[in-house]
């Protein structure tokens, strides 16, 4: 099992000096009292491989640059950088100056990038000269950079001795932003002692010979499992290089890597389940979750894999990562829903009701999180960390929080937790938690918007997504999929709506408030019969006819790649230059095409390509002639483009390295 410690071992009170008490402390503790664990893998992705000992020392000669930029105790330092060995190894070295890190997604718009800049105020950012496009291209950021393949010289030439430790287990270790309900992103501040409790528990069984997937964003929580939870027990971390991979590159490097240990999404997890369930085969043991887990796709894996350990993965980032966890029995039923289980390790819940007292077993309640892994708050929001971390009264000990999560759940008497809904209009999309009044917020910011209501709704798949209503100022004639591009200028593409449907105004209570239950369903996804049933808007049914209009296929290519998209986004038609995107179309089911294009074409296009190409007569036209240059693209995926141009540059460049 994973390293298991009393709770001693983990309070608060421990002294600095305390070499488990933060994470670089656990991490040396390790290395020092294993003689094998410094020629062990400790980062492996692609042919390139790092040594505990690399990591170390190399950890140690990014932390003493650090401190000679002035990096120290106390300061937040950006980090700008994609899935790799480097990030990684930049992470540890900004633990081990003392310093806490921001992981900084290169996917988010600039203007988004350049909020939470100003809001955290790091005192330096670290990335890579391949990161940008250009050696002057303007940054989101007014802190200093420090690049860590122009710079690597200067760094080698740092001594590599260990360093002298400022930080205890209370400090902070990093910051993640989350989306607010106010159009605001809040920055949660997770301590030392968080990570190490996630690390040091029993919900997976992790060792020296364990192989975790690092598949997360570096900004979502996720990552901070798949990295620490590895380190910290001595196992190797397979780093999946690609911004946006396919299922086969995922079912590759699980394979090449002899993976074991996997942390998927609900919605991934569903998909995998559903195109490319082989691919899974290798692990011993998968967590998933970040939203409700599907009983069919549970059971199907179970049936599929009965060597695999399936594992519903549940907690906020501001509990770090996982509160409660459910190792589903191998007779679960396929029809019940799966609970989120019993706290782990080092964790306690109440279930409370609005007058805060602890409810009885089986009803109803507010799900509060408390125990080591409680975060420290929220940065440079006094009174919202006033408002959802409170005073743990049941603790018995001065100074213990619990947070306030908003989740509505019961427990049963074996301590298991049952979810149930939220107490707000939060959700998870993809693993994500989005507030949909920051949605709202964000889309009434464009100038020809006068209104705008944003709900989750569910694709005949299952498959949630969100959808916005917008009432349009008096004499403008918005275009959605122009909305939806001027969007991704503002916020990251997982809170961009899937659809966004105009209306002549938003349906209203009495009390003059919006009546969600009373928009109308997305026309591209209802159906005739759906259609038929909802509420009567002909501007919206004019914008269906523009959107989506009947394919004129000019080739048995286009009208093949029709009837896939048709299966795909579960919509009636599709137009040979609609947008992938615009329809609705996600990440995940673009994974989707890709596996059947590879099974109805026998064709290995990169899924570089399927952003490059987003349209049928686009795609056609590349699946026609694969040395044809890429088709123009829209404004919508310009920035998807330049992305990947830079990444493939990036993991060129240190392939051929490796070589």
């Amino acid at each position: 099992m994973s390293r298991r410690f009393g709770q001693d071992d983990l309070t608060s009170g421990a002294p600095a000096s305390d070499p488990r008490a933060t994470i670089h402390g656990s991490l040396l503790d390790i290395v020092s009292k294993d003689p094998e664990a410094s020629a062990r893998p400790a980062i492996v992705c692609g042919a390139r491989i790092v040594s505990y000992a690399d990591l170390d020392l190399q950890s140690n000669q990014i932390a003493r640059y650090l401190r000679g930029k002035g990096i120290g105790a106390g300061d937040l330092v950006g980090l700008f950088l994609h899935r790799s060995p480097e990030a990684i190894l930049a992470m540890l070295g900004i633990l081990k100056a003392g310093a806490a890190f921001l992981p900084l997604d290169p996917s988010y718009p600039a203007n988004h990038l350049a909020f939470i800049a100003e809001d955290a105020r790091p005192a330096a950012v670290v990335s890579a000269a391949e990161m940008f496009s250009s050696p002057g291209q303007s940054r989101p950021w007014a802190a200093p950079t420090i690049l860590l393949d122009a710079e690597s010289d200067a760094i080698g030439r740092e001594s590599a001795a260990p360093l002298d430790a400022f930080v205890g287990p209370n400090d902070l270790a990093y910051v993640m932003y989350t989306s607010g309900t106010t159009g605001r992103p809040k920055g949660v501040m997770v301590p030392h002692r968080g990570v190490v409790r996630l690390a040091w528990n029993n919900f997976v069984d992790l060792g020296p010979s364990d192989v975790v997937l690092q598949l997360a964003p570096l900004a979502f929580d996720a990552s901070t499992f798949e990295i620490w939870a590895a380190l910290l027990n001595g196992a190797s971390i397979a780093v999946v290089a690609s911004a946006h991979p396919s299922f086969s590159e995922i079912g590759e490097a699980i394979a090449r890597h002899k993976v074991t240990t996997a942390w998927l999404t609900a919605s991934l997890f569903h998909a995998i389940v559903d195109h490319h369930l082989e691919i899974l085969r290798p692990l011993r043991q998968l967590i998933a979750g970040g939203d409700i887990l599907s009983p069919r796709h549970v059971r199907k894996l179970l049936d599929a894999l009965p060597d695999c350990l399936l594992v519903n993965g549940y907690g906020p980032t501001e509990n770090t990562t996982f509160t409660c966890c459910y190792a589903i029995p191998r007779d679960a039923p396929a029809d019940a829903p799966v609970p989120i289980g019993p706290p782990i390790l080092h964790t306690r819940v109440h279930v409370l009701d609005d007058q805060l007292r602890p409810t009885a077993l089986g009803e109803l309640g507010e799900l509060f999180a408390a125990g080591e892994g409680v975060a420290l708050g929220y940065l440079n929001r006094p009174e919202l960390t006033t408002e959802k971390f409170l005073p743990d009264t049941f603790s018995g000990k001065p100074g213990c929080l619990m947070y306030r999560t908003g989740d509505v759940v019961r427990q049963r008497a074996d301590g298991v937790v049952e979810f149930v809904g939220r107490v707000d209009r939060q959700v998870k999309i993809n693993g994500k938690r989005i507030e949909l009044d920051e949605v709202e917020a964000t889309v009434r910011r464009l100038p020809e918007v006068a209104d705008a209501a944003a709900i989750v709704r569910a694709r005949a798949d299952g498959e949630r997504q969100i959808v916005a209503y917008v009432a349009a100022h008096a004499g403008a004639k918005p275009d959605p999929a122009a909305l939806r591009r001027r969007l991704l200028e503002l916020a990251p593409d997982y809170m961009a709506p899937a659809q966004i449907i105009i209306l002549d105004a938003l349906p209203l209570k009495p009390n003059g408030k919006i009546d969600r239950d009373a928009l109308p369903v997305p026309p591209a996804w209802s159906g005739a019969e759906a259609q038929a049933e909802a509420p009567a808007e002909p501007l919206a049914d004019r914008q269906a006819e523009r959107a989506v209009p009947l394919a004129q296929a000019a080739s048995d290519i286009e009208a093949e790649l029709a009837s896939i998209w048709r299966k795909i986004l579960k919509v009636s038609y599709v137009g040979l230059d609609a947008n992938f995107f615009d329809l609705g179309g996600s990440s995940l089911d673009l994974m989707a095409l890709h596996e059947e294009i590879r099974a109805r074409f026998q064709d290995e296009v990169p899924m570089t390509s399927l952003f490059e190409h987003t349209t049928i007569r686009a795609l056609a036209a590349r699946l026609h002639n694969p040395d044809r240059g890429a088709a123009p693209v829209s404004n919508f995926q310009d920035r998807k483009l330049r992305q990947n141009e830079a990444l493939r540059k990036i993991w060129q460049r240190r392939a051929s390295t490796a070589r």
